[in-house]
């Protein structure tokens, strides 16, 4: 069972967004409950405790008027001061009830209770007293009376430390759980964030493979997406547009190989043509018909060698160029193609030095020197009139390094990385040249890696163009 994809990139970033924030929200919401909490028990506890003092200092003040009205009722016999001391002792006892409700202590509760009963007794003893009653012992009982209330003002005092002291143990306990909360949901949120992470960033790592591959020519790779239905949809349409780019590929392919095959016979016709008149075959030509067919044959050469680089591109871009691979001797190779270019070089007055070592390699001699060729001809047609090109090929460990160094302008550094790419033409071109086709040295680099090397420009060389290529000397290894 495959999970469930959102229909869209937007609600994938909205769902992240929500289960990243959900423990958060909890959290929070947690915290405000126990803010909540914490606040009703302390305005509760105040309220209790205000409760507590204000009714013991009223007990106190009750006991000083029930002793004024009781020993004045005790000498004067008033029943206006019986009625008054009657009263004071039923709000007493009311509040004496009220204070007995609130969360005292046992021994709060207890001296509440004993000032009750003792007051009780002095009452009783008011009420059946006459003037001959003792005024002495009164006295000395509402003092105790007093003491008690005192002791009950002082329990109250204590309920009010008591109960600050719980809400100070309450708020630790929540702050020390909230504490724990907010270190178990950071690792929550950050795994989430996490894992949608991933989910977001990996069909947008999919597409910019995919899209990078199809920009690098590589076409072979289907283009497969995961994620959000648009995103895959997105995926579709790169690999229909892959499929589409491999078609194009295959006809620019079939087209080069056909045009450069229909081109070849006429071009030859000509070229026989042109070095006949050049040889004199059909009869003396004068001064100005000889330089015409100097031209002539110069350019038709020119345009044959552009046709084989087509062929050569064309084969290389195909299924890939096949190696005729064998034992090969790098000084015979690169003499060769030296003796090819020899009219070229005495014409342009330019002087080739090779510093060849007689290195035997396994390699396609063919395509071997096809590489030396279009190295040498891009050295050439960019050397200055008296120029030097120098040839350097050594053994190095398992490999055989080949340079081939100009006198020419040189490649700029931010061109000296795609100058091997198919059809690039720099900014500095050759004068008195036929522009190229800019195949040469994407051929070369075809073949040398198809050899197992690799071709490079030296950046270090500022004096001209340093073009230097790695074989191996057994060849490539499968």
């Amino acid at each position: 069972m495959s999970l469930y994809q959102p229909k869209s990139l937007l609600k994938l970033v909205l769902y992240g967004f929500g289960f990243a924030s959900l423990p958060l929200i909890l959290v929070l919401g947690y915290a405000a409950l126990n803010v909540d909490r914490l606040a009703h028990q302390s305005q509760h506890a105040v309220y209790q405790a205000v409760q507590a003092i204000t009714n013991s200092r009223q007990l106190i003040d009750l006991l000083t008027t029930m002793e004024r009205t009781g020993r004045q009722y005790l000498v004067l016999q008033d029943d206006g001061l019986l009625e008054a001391f009657e009263d004071a002792n039923e709000e007493f006892r009311a509040t004496a009830q009220r204070l007995h409700r609130l969360p005292l202590d046992d021994s709060h509760r207890d001296k509440v209770d004993e000032l009750t009963s003792a007051k009780q007794s002095i009452a009783e003893r008011i009420r059946a007293g006459g003037p001959e009653a003792d005024q002495v012992q009164v006295a000395a009982d509402f003092l105790e009376l007093n003491a008690l209330a005192q002791d009950v003002l002082a329990g109250s005092s204590r309920m009010v430390d008591r109960e600050v002291s719980v809400m100070q143990e309450t708020a630790a306990g929540a702050r020390t759980l909230l504490f724990w909360l907010a270190l178990a949901v950071l690792p929550l949120t950050l795994i989430s964030v996490g894992v949608f992470t991933t989910l977001i960033s990996r069909p947008v790592r999919q597409l910019d493979r995919a899209i990078r591959r199809l920009g690098d020519g590589q076409f072979e790779q289907p283009v497969e997406v995961s994620g959000p239905e648009d995103l895959q949809y997105l995926g579709i349409r790169l690999n229909w547009l892959r499929q589409r780019l491999m078609d194009l590929e295959e006809q620019k392919g079939r087209f080069l190989r056909h045009m450069s095959h229909e081109l070849k016979t006429p071009l030859t016709a000509i070229r026989e043509g042109a070095e006949l008149l050049q040889d004199h075959s059909v009869g003396e030509l004068s001064a100005e018909q000889q330089e015409v067919a100097d031209i002539l044959r110069h350019n038709t050469v020119a345009l044959q060698r552009l046709i084989e680089d087509l062929l050569s591109f064309s084969t290389a871009r195909g299924d890939g160029p096949q190696l005729a691979a064998g034992h090969v001797r790098l000084r015979q190779v690169i003499g060769r193609v030296a003796r090819n270019h020899k009219p070229t070089l005495m014409a342009r007055e330019i002087r080739l030095v090779a510093d060849v070592h007689d290195i035997h390699l396994i390699a396609d001699a063919d395509k071997l020197g096809t590489i030396v060729d279009n190295l040498l001809s891009n050295a050439i047609k960019f050397s200055p009139r008296g120029g030097k090109i120098i040839i350097r090929g050594r053994r190095e460990g398992d490999q055989v390094m080949l340079e081939v160094t100009d006198q020419g302008p040189g490649i700029p550094p931010d061109e000296q990385a795609a100058v091997f790419d198919a059809f690039f033409q720099g900014k500095r071109q050759a004068q008195g040249y036929v522009k190229g086709s800019g195949l040469g040295l994407s051929i070369a680099k075809e073949y040398v890696e198809a050899h197992g090397g690799v071709i490079s420009v030296d950046p270090r060389y500022r004096q001209g163009t340093r073009i230097r290529l790695r074989l191996p000397q057994e060849g490539e290894k499968s």
